[in-house]
């Protein structure tokens, strides 16, 4: 294996497994992430820690485990005092860099809430030597002056962001729009700003094919709505009632197939537009000499239901359509080409990316490193993975409604998960490769079949014929809770050594004593 290689983390914003072909979508083609794919290693089960962008993004970022970082929704920022990918990194001789979407890290302007309540610290450009920052819609640092990137920006904005199911054609050339400036700063950033002397690290961070629907041709009308397969009916019948509330509150039980599938052919047309912008970086890449010493990994912060169960973009629930997400990683003559079933999860990436790096796993870190199995190196697997999501409180039920959107398209209500009151109600789920059990605190539960219940229709939870695999996951997700008790901050009045290797946590014999 070579020296230090360069690390580009291609991250999308909310986007499923299943709207890639790789995955089994039957119609999107995107030819540079498939080649990707075909040259690396697909990892075919790879889950979100939590179905929500700050926290997901927090856990991958730390390599920690949301209930440990203390984040628990979308207002909660990775806490300035926890070692971050980009910080261990850089201390260890990389220039870094983000491109695109932030979403983790304290920039200066917000209170930092875990301290004294005024310090405004800036993690993003202590950790990051390089930012240029990409936001929903057409906000590019470096291009949002231009009256241009302006007119496509505030059409997103006006017409596809201030309703639950807006979404269209923007009219603008993809020439001034995000996803295309975006491809233009990571090949500006490659071009004039890395520096041959270290390796780098640049966190390509696209923001769609998250809100606003909405992309310009030729990619709106890439695919014809008519084509577009939809997801099986699910009534919702034994669910919990939350998913039942956010379906109202998007006006969901409002819509139609025709509607559904035309938001899917826009999205579908946003994830050709990424795709597009993504062979555009590896081709300089190429062109640079820097593509066979570079390590690409390709995946999504967690999923958006597109109308799978009633529901649309994220929430606080465990489909697999919010918690199952792309995974490709491709090193040139150094990872050989396969397709892994194993389970993997979102926090598993820090402590690789540090592994082919040749850097140490801090100890804190609670993500398995897969960097074995890349290599064809004694590796065993996880048994299941573990996502989490919700904050304290009891979830809203549907006779607490008071006010709703009457249809998809009133502007005066936001998508529902973008209310703090959407993810109230702490849950967890456990999913093996043939079951998923999800928990939550105020009694709640599903437990699905997955060999012969795929789309997770058939709630088995409190079926007694089913019971002893309830039982036994529910005391396997215990035994997960004790285990990945945090360890930090160290307990300065005993004398512990703790190290992390693969992300397990051993103690030192002899160095553990009691005082009396």
């Amino acid at each position: 294996m070579k020296g230090k290689p360069n690390i580009v983390l291609i991250q999308t914003d909310q986007q499923s497994a299943e709207t890639l072909e790789m995955y089994g979508n039957p119609i999107v083609k995107t030819p540079n992430l498939k080649g990707l794919a075909e040259e690396g290693v697909l990892f075919e089960n790879t889950f979100c820690n939590y179905p929500a962008c700050v926290p997901s993004r927090s856990s991958m970022m730390s390599g920690r485990y949301a209930s440990t970082i203390r984040s628990h929704a979308n207002h909660m920022l990775l806490n300035p005092l926890e070692a971050s990918l980009p910080k261990l990194l850089k201390d260890n001789g990389y220039q870094t860099a983000l491109i695109g979407k932030n979403h983790v890290f304290m920039d200066g302007n917000q209170v930092n809430f875990y301290s004294n309540g005024e310090e405004k610290p800036n993690v993003l450009h202590d950790v990051f030597d390089y930012v240029r920052e990409g936001r929903h819609g057409h906000s590019v640092d470096g291009y949002s002056e231009d009256p241009k990137v302006q007119q496509a920006h505030q059409w997103a904005q006006d017409h596809c962001w201030n309703s639950p199911l807006g979404h269209g054609t923007n009219p603008a050339s993809y020439k001034d729009c995000g996803t295309q400036l975006l491809g233009n700063a990571a090949i500006e950033y490659l071009d004039n700003n890395q520096r041959s002397d270290q390796p780098f690290f640049m966190w390509l961070s696209f923001p769609d094919p998250h809100t606003p629907y909405q992309v310009p041709e030729p990619y709106a009308s890439m695919y014809k709505v008519e084509d577009i397969p939809l997801p099986p009916k699910d009534d919702l019948q034994n669910k919990p009632e939350r998913q039942k509330v956010a379906q109202m509150m998007d006006a969901m039980d409002k819509t139609d197939d025709d509607l559904i599938r035309s938001v899917r052919a826009i999205h579908y047309g946003m994830i050709n537009f990424i795709d597009d912008n993504i062979g555009r970086v590896l081709k300089k890449l190429e062109e640079l000499g820097l593509r066979e010493n570079t390590v690409i990994i390709f995946t999504s912060d967690h999923g958006d239901s597109m109308g799978a169960h009633g529901l649309i973009q994220k929430h606080n629930a465990f489909y697999d359509s919010f918690i199952k997400v792309p995974l490709i990683v491709s090193w040139p003559e150094e990872i050989q080409s396969k397709t892994c079933n194993h389970l993997t999860e979102l926090v598993d990436i820090l402590p690789t990316i540090l592994e082919l790096s040749g850097m140490e796993v801090p100890q804190g870190v609670q993500g398995k490193s897969f960097t074995p199995y890349l290599f064809d190196q004694p590796y065993t697997p996880r048994e299941f993975a573990v996502i989490e999501s919700g904050e304290s409180g009891e979830p809203m039920t549907l006779s607490e409604i008071a006010v709703r959107p009457e249809t998809p398209f009133d502007e005066r209500y936001f998508v529902w998960c973008a209310y703090r009151e959407a993810f109230i109600g702490k849950g967890k789920c456990i999913r093996t490769h043939n079951w998923k059990l999800n928990v939550y605190t105020n009694g709640d539960g599903e437990l699905y079949d997955l060999h012969n219940d795929p789309y997770e229709l058939n709630n088995l939870y409190g079926d007694s014929k089913y019971n002893p695999i309830a039982v036994e996951l529910e005391r396997t997700l215990l035994r997960w809770c004790m285990e990945n008790e945090d360890t930090l901050p160290i307990n300065q009045t005993v004398n512990l050594n703790y190290r992390s290797k693969y992300g397990k946590k051993e103690t030192s014999k002899g160095s553990n004593k009691e005082n009396f």
